[in-house]
């Protein structure tokens, strides 16, 4: 009798721990279906930007969506600067009533699936004409949205918007004129390469064949603009002559059109590193290095820059061709007589733009020397390889002030 009352007591207890776990299994059944449930779904449209008088689709998207049936929702838009041309469905959403009211600016749709879609859906596609420059929202509203079984769905609202960008209206700007050599004669078929400083853009000037005018029309507003500067480098057919402008563009220029009239005189091309911003330590030695002109550039005259209240000059000047070693200037000092800062290179010798030349210049008393191992400007590159001064000490720094002149 004892035995068998125990044995009641224990089943009862298997019971309610039964019980217990079927009610807590439910209940975290439960919690978790409530979870999935309150996942939202997101109703979303973008941001677009578009010319003016072009039409953009826009879908309205319904994100991680679960069982989506049916939904209604609305676009609201300022209609000054965009109207809705038209509506359509999307893949997975049939658009089966829609209103558009361009007046007060809102679209609103219906539409549905009937046999339901999880995911990422395009629930309706909204075509946009742009009206005007501008820029206005895309709100969303959204009035209903149901699964299959007519549930409403919790959805997170994303906007967008819609911006219409100017017309860039292009005005003609044309620059023209006349080149002349320095003697004023006419310059035919010049050579004109002129430079947005700006923007770094290039273009090369038309020239009339066996005339020196030329010209060119670039685009106001797009390839130069106010206060922005143009290099004009200009020069003869044999490059022998050279003329390099700096112009900055006014807001009148541009107004009307370009430049015109915009005439150059060349003038003959020389390499001159002018004298040294500071010219000491000096002293007399040897110099080698390698100079290569960026103009054809006719040597008549080497001068040489001296030391204030010095005798300062060169006493042999050597320019060998880099590729070929052949000796194009070998000229010697004359003493200290007349320009004695010159040496006089008879008959005069070109040196060819782009080409390497090598030198030698021998100095004497205290010419000037810029400090650096190399120099250059718009007419030529001037590198020292070594000086060897008068007491054997040796630079790789030490470039000799001179001008290469016709």
């Amino acid at each position: 009798m004892r035995k068998h009352k125990i044995t009641q007591i224990s089943t009862r207890k298997a019971l309610f721990f039964s019980f217990l776990v079927i009610l807590e299994l439910g209940l975290a059944l439960a919690l978790a279906a409530e979870a999935t449930a309150a996942t939202p779904a997101t109703v979303s449209i973008g941001n677009f930007t578009s010319a003016p008088g072009e039409t953009v689709t826009a879908p309205i998207l319904i994100s991680n969506v679960e069982n989506y049936g049916t939904g209604t929702i609305s676009v609201t838009y300022d209609p000054a600067v965009v109207h809705v041309a038209s509506v359509s469905s999307g893949p997975d959403s049939t658009a089966v009533a829609w209103n558009i009211n361009n007046t007060t600016g809102i679209v609103t749709i219906s539409a549905w699936n009937i046999g339901g879609v999880s995911g990422d859906i395009v629930f309706a596609n909204v075509t946009f004409k742009a009206v005007r420059t501008g820029s206005t929202p895309l709100n969303i509203s959204v009035t209903t949205l149901k699964d299959i079984s007519l549930q409403d769905i919790t959805a997170i609202i994303k906007n967008g918007s819609f911006t219409i960008e100017a017309e860039q209206f292009l005005i003609p700007f044309l620059i023209s004129g006349h080149v002349f050599y320095e003697n004023g004669s006419e310059c035919n078929n010049p050579h004109m390469k002129i430079t947005n400083m700006n923007t770094s853009e290039e273009w090369q000037a038309e020239a009339h064949i066996n005339e020196n005018f030329y010209q060119i029309t670039l685009n106001g507003g797009a390839d130069v603009d106010a206060t922005e500067v143009l290099q004009f480098e200009v020069t003869s057919p044999a490059h022998s002559q050279s003329n390099i402008t700096f112009h900055t563009v006014t807001l009148e220029e541009i107004n009307q059109g370009g430049l015109y009239n915009f005439n150059f005189t060349l003038k003959t091309a020389s390499f001159d590193t002018g004298p040294s911003t500071y010219p000491y330590p000096s002293i007399s030695g040897v110099h080698h290095g390698n100079f290569t002109p960026k103009r054809n550039i006719i040597v008549h005259q080497i001068f040489t820059y001296p030391c204030a209240g010095t005798g300062g000059h060169s006493e042999y000047v050597v320019f060998c061709d880099y590729e070929t070693g052949e000796r194009k200037i070998e000229v010697r000092w004359n003493g200290y007589q007349g320009d004695y800062h010159n040496i006089t290179v008879s008959p005069p010798v070109e040196l060819l733009k782009n080409r390497v030349y090598n030198y030698t210049i021998i100095t004497g008393s205290y010419p000037q020397i810029i400090h650096r191992p190399s120099y250059e400007n718009d007419y030529g590159i001037i590198t020292c390889t070594k000086f060897t001064d008068i007491n054997g000490r040796e630079y790789n720094d030490w470039i000799p002030a001179i001008r290469l002149s016709p």
